[in-house]
């Protein structure tokens, strides 16, 4: 994800931050400080608060953090290269290199966060319960079985691309056989559900309640917009499925010979063609390939008197 910063490696998974993350422990932090603790707690001194209020507003990644991880430990358990974790504005999201290639895969590695979520609330809960009192450490140990509850809860909603929704399109597909309906399915009540989301948001300003109200119509934005952008990768790759690779590729691509300069390649075939790469060749033998890549790795000064042979990608080619 693009603004992410990486912290490390755990259990050989890398986990990144993205900056929103630092707004949200603010926000978080603030709010919790300025409206929640002292509302349960009104004998405490504001640093109390402030102090209470961030670490719960930490335990709130921590808890998304080991939901993400149970995602990626049961991907690579079942043989899936996990690329790593990112934490951002709305919580965090495991990069699993590919799709489920079954029903059965797609369901166990979905269901897993919300179940893992759900089980650290029992048992933060009974914690909470057995130890009770009024104290910081108490409503921390509270916070973190509230929000852990929460998180699995909303997470089982079905509706991509919660988890949820990953959930309703194994059960689909199972059923069906169609990984491709199962996920429109799944997508289009993502849609919905976030469209749901942000009217709830609106409605909550209009009676008041602005930062609850703007943070639900935030989430729903984002559901409609990622499951969106799931439906149309999908409408994309129907529309591919039997565009093949030379139905799209040049069968006469531009030549020069292994002599031009880069200057002319550039202008002549680059500019002028407006194409990204030419074939560079000796009479009818193929010598290799010249990309744009090729030519920015080449300050311009020298592009008049460097012969393209120089910097090109020489044979053999990679084929298809």
């Amino acid at each position: 994800m693009p603004s992410s910063i990486g912290v490390g490696r755990i259990l050989g998974i890398r986990v990144d931050i993205h900056f929103s993350l630092f707004l949200v422990v603010a926000f978080l932090s603030w709010s919790l400080a300025t409206g929640f603790l002292p509302g349960r707690y009104p004998h405490w001194s504001t640093a109390t608060y402030w102090s209470t209020g961030f670490v719960c507003a930490l335990s709130l990644f921590v808890s998304v953090l080991l939901h993400e991880f149970a995602h990626s430990l049961v991907a690579i358990r079942r043989g899936y290269r996990v690329e790593g974790t990112t934490l951002f504005l709305l919580g965090g999201v495991s990069s699993i290199a590919s799709e489920s290639r079954r029903a059965t895969g797609d369901f166990v590695i979905s269901v897993v966060g919300p179940l893992s979520s759900l089980a650290i609330a029992a048992i933060i809960g009974i914690v909470a319960v057995a130890s009770g009192g009024s104290s910081p450490v108490y409503a921390a140990i509270e916070y973190v079985a509230i929000i852990n509850l929460l998180l699995g809860l909303f997470n089982l909603l079905p509706a991509f691309p919660l988890d949820g929704g990953r959930v309703l399109r194994a059960a689909i597909w199972a059923v069906t056989g169609s990984f491709r309906r199962a996920s429109g399915i799944s997508t289009r009540s993502g849609q919905v559900l976030g469209l749901l989301l942000v009217g709830f948001g609106v409605y909550q300003v209009i009676q008041g309640h602005a930062l609850q109200g703007i943070w639900v119509a935030l989430v729903g934005w984002f559901l409609n917009r990622a499951a969106s952008a799931s439906r149309s990768q999908d409408e994309v790759a129907r529309a591919l499925e039997r565009v093949t690779v030379g139905d799209v590729m040049d069968a006469s691509p531009p030549t020069v010979s292994r002599d031009l300069t880069i200057h002319e390649a550039v202008f002549d075939h680059f500019v002028r063609g407006a194409v990204r790469a030419v074939i560079v060749c000796e009479g009818e033998r193929i010598l290799g390939i010249l990309s744009i890549t090729d030519v920015r790795k080449v300050p311009q000064a020298f592009w008049a008197d460097k012969p393209v042979r120089d910097i090109m990608t020489p044979a053999p080619l990679k084929s298809l």
